[in-house]
């Protein structure tokens, strides 16, 4: 794997872990989110805010406009709802395919 494609794979993984984090936070407070889930969001949000937040300084220190694009697509992925998802890949697919 080049560098690029291991910075590219790299920022993919930061850009999911954030939105698993802010996914998980919608979550508490739910009747699922029982005390045992609860236990083991906890202790995995705090191991992938562990395993990003050098690599997320270190780009937004870097680079803030890429920081903030990555942000605003992270916020957009959030939006979506299950439908539109399924839309957008088809979309995504389609355009692959040309």
């Amino acid at each position: 794997m080049t560098e690029f494609e291991l910075f590219k794979h790299g920022v993919k993984l930061m850009a999911l872990y954030q939105v698993t984090l802010e996914q998980m936070d919608l979550m508490k407070g739910t009747p699922i989110y029982s005390q045992r889930v609860k236990q083991q969001m906890n202790t995995l949000e705090k191991s992938v805010e562990r395993m990003i937040r050098e690599p997320m300084s270190k780009l937004d220190q870097t680079d803030e406009m890429m920081m903030n694009d990555i942000q605003n697509k992270v916020d957009v992925i959030l939006d979506l709802s299950l439908e539109e998802i399924a839309q957008l890949k088809a979309v995504i697919d389609k355009s692959r395919d040309e």
